[in-house]
C-alpha cells in the first residue's frame, strides 16, 4: 500500500490507496543549427563565438495556454543566460523555441509534433528537448527522437502525465511504453507525476471535502483527457462515489447545453471535467453552469491552466477545482520561491506565476546539470540524467526511476478559482519507492 496523505487549509487527512498504480551515439557536430525546423524561433545566444550545443523546447505557442507556454520559454532562457551563462561545463550552448501548435487547432497538433521530431532527429548538435507540454504530443515526437542517428536525444517534460509514456496502467493503450523506445534505450523523463496520481487525487479530495456523492465525468477524447478521466472513475468507484455517466465532449460543438440537461437528470453533483481548456473549454464551462447552476461542483485536471485561461468564462469557472501534477508554488523551498521570484523580474511577468514555468525551470536545470557532466554525446546526457540527483532543487528533493518518473514523491496541487486567480486549497503527496 502507498501511503497518500492530503494537505490543506481546514483539511488534513491520511488516505491509504492500493498500489495501482539501437543508434550508436556520437560527438555532435556544429554544423547544423539551420536544420532546426521552421516552428522554432532564432537561437537565443548570447556567449562567444557560436553555440557548439543546442536545446529545444517544443510546446504549443498558440491558443488558450499560450502564455503560460511562453513562459516556459521564458524559464528555460532564464537559467541558461542568468544561471548558466551559455556555458554547461565545457560546452556552449543555445536555445530555440519551437512551437508544435496550429492557429486552427488551438493546441499541438500531431502533424505538427511529428515534424518537428523528424527535424530535431536530423539535427546533429541538438542535444536536449525541453518538452513536450501536451502527452499526446510526446507520443508522436517520442520514438522518432528515440531513433534519431546520433542516439536517441535526452527529452525532458516538465508537464506530461499520461501513464502510457513511461509505465503500465489499465487504461494504457497496446503496447505502451515500449512502443516510444524502439532501440530499447529509456532517453525521456519528467518532473510531473502522472495520472495514476492526479485522477485519483481529486477523487480522494472531493471525498474528503465531502463535495459528492454523485459525479458525472466529461473527457475531451485526446490521450490526455481520457487518461485522467479514467483515473479519476476509478478511484471514485472504490470510494464508493456513483458515477452517473461518463462520455466525451465533442470540441467542435456549437451549444453544450443538451449534455448540460443529460447531466442534470442524472443528479451528479459534481462534474469532472478530464481535458484541455483549449478544446472548447471555456464555452462548455458556461453552458454546463447555466443548466446546472452553482450548486454543482466542476473539477478538473491540469489541462485547465493557465488559470487565466479557464476564468475566461467568468462566472461558470468560480469555485472550479484544478489540479496540477507538482508540488504547490507557495509551498516550494527557498530555492523555488527565489526562482519565482527571479523569473517574474526576467520575463516582466504581471499576475499570479502559474506552475508550469516553473517545473520547466527544473526540467532545464536537470538537463543543462546532466550535459555539464556528459561527453558531449546523447547517450551521455541520458546515462547522466539516469544519475542524477537534486537536493533542495527547484522542486525539493528528487531523482529519476529506471522509467524516467520523478521520485520519491508524487505531488498533486489543487487549486480552487477564486476572483480573478487559482487560490491553492491543498495538496495530495504519495510517497513510492524508486
Amino acid at each position: 500500500m502507498k501511503k497518500r496523505i492530503l494537505i490543506g487549509g481546514p483539511i488534513a487527512a491520511v488516505i491509504l490507496l492500493v498500489a495501482g498504480a539501437a543508434a550508436v551515439a556520437g560527438p555532435l557536430r556544429s554544423n547544423s543549427v539551420s536544420a532546426l525546423p521552421s516552428t522554432c524561433g532564432p537561437v537565443f545566444y548570447k556567449g562567444s563565438g557560436s553555440p557548439k550545443l543546442i536545446v529545444v523546447s517544443d510546446l504549443p505557442l498558440q491558443g488558450a495556454g499560450r502564455a503560460q507556454n511562453l513562459e516556459m520559454g521564458q524559464a528555460i532562457r532564464y537559467v541558461l543566460e542568468k544561471q548558466y551563462h551559455f556555458k554547461v561545463g565545457k560546452y556552449t550552448v543555445g536555445y530555440a523555441g519551437c512551437d508544435d501548435s496550429t492557429a486552427q487547432a488551438g493546441r499541438y497538433d500531431p502533424a505538427v509534433c511529428s515534424a518537428n521530431g523528424t527535424a530535431y532527429a536530423a539535427n546533429s548538435n541538438l542535444i536536449g528537448i525541453l518538452g513536450t507540454f501536451n502527452s499526446g504530443c510526446s507520443k508522436v515526437l517520442l520514438p522518432i527522437v528515440n531513433r534519431a542517428p546520433g542516439g536517441p536525444i535526452p527529452m525532458i517534460s516538465s508537464a506530461n502525465t499520461a501513464v502510457g509514456l513511461t509505465h503500465n496502467a489499465p487504461w494504457n493503450s497496446p503496447g505502451e511504453p515500449g512502443i516510444y523506445y524502439p532501440t530499447g534505450k529509456r532517453n525521456y523523463f519528467r518532473v510531473a507525476a502522472t495520472d495514476d496520481y492526479q485522477g485519483p487525487s481529486m477523487a480522494d479530495a472531493l471525498k474528503a471535502l465531502k463535495k459528492t456523492k454523485k459525479v458525472y465525468i466529461l473527457n475531451d477524447q485526446t490521450t490526455f483527457g481520457a487518461g485522467v478521466a479514467s483515473a479519476f472513475q476509478g478511484r471514485a468507484k472504490k470510494l464508493g462515489m456513483t458515477v452517473a455517466g461518463y462520455e466525451p465532449w465533442d470540441l467542435n460543438a456549437t451549444d453544450y447545453t443538451a449534455l448540460a440537461q443529460k447531466i442534470k437528470n442524472t443528479g451528479a453533483t459534481a462534474v469532472y471535467l478530464g481535458g484541455l481548456v483549449c478544446d472548447n473549454g471555456v464555452k462548455l464551462l458556461k453552458d454546463l453552469r447555466s443548466v446546472l447552476g452553482p450548486g454543482v461542483q466542476f473539477a478538473g485536471p491540469d489541462g485547465w491552466t493557465p488559470e487565466s485561461a479557464t476564468l475566461a468564462a467568468g462566472a461558470a469557472a468560480q469555485g472550479m477545482y484544478i489540479s496540477y501534477a507538482g508540488q504547490p508554488l507557495s509551498k516550494l523551498g527557498p530555492a523555488g520561491k527565489t526562482f519565482i521570484k527571479n523569473l517574474t523580474k526576467y520575463s516582466h511577468w504581471k499576475g499570479q506565476m502559474p506552475p508550469y514555468p516553473v517545473y520547466q525551470g527544473q526540467s532545464a536545470q536537470a538537463l543543462f546539470a546532466a550535459i555539464a557532466k556528459s561527453n558531449g554525446t546523447r547517450q551521455s546526457v541520458v546515462d547522466q540524467l539516469h544519475k542524477l540527483k537534486v537536493v533542495k532543487g527547484i522542486m525539493g528533493t528528487f531523482h529519476f526511476d529506471k522509467n524516467g518518473d520523478i521520485v520519491p514523491f508524487k505531488w498533486i496541487s489543487v487549486e480552487k478559482l477564486k476572483g480573478n486567480a487559482g487560490v491553492y486549497a491543498f495538496a495530495v503527496v504519495t510517497k513510492v519507492k524508486g
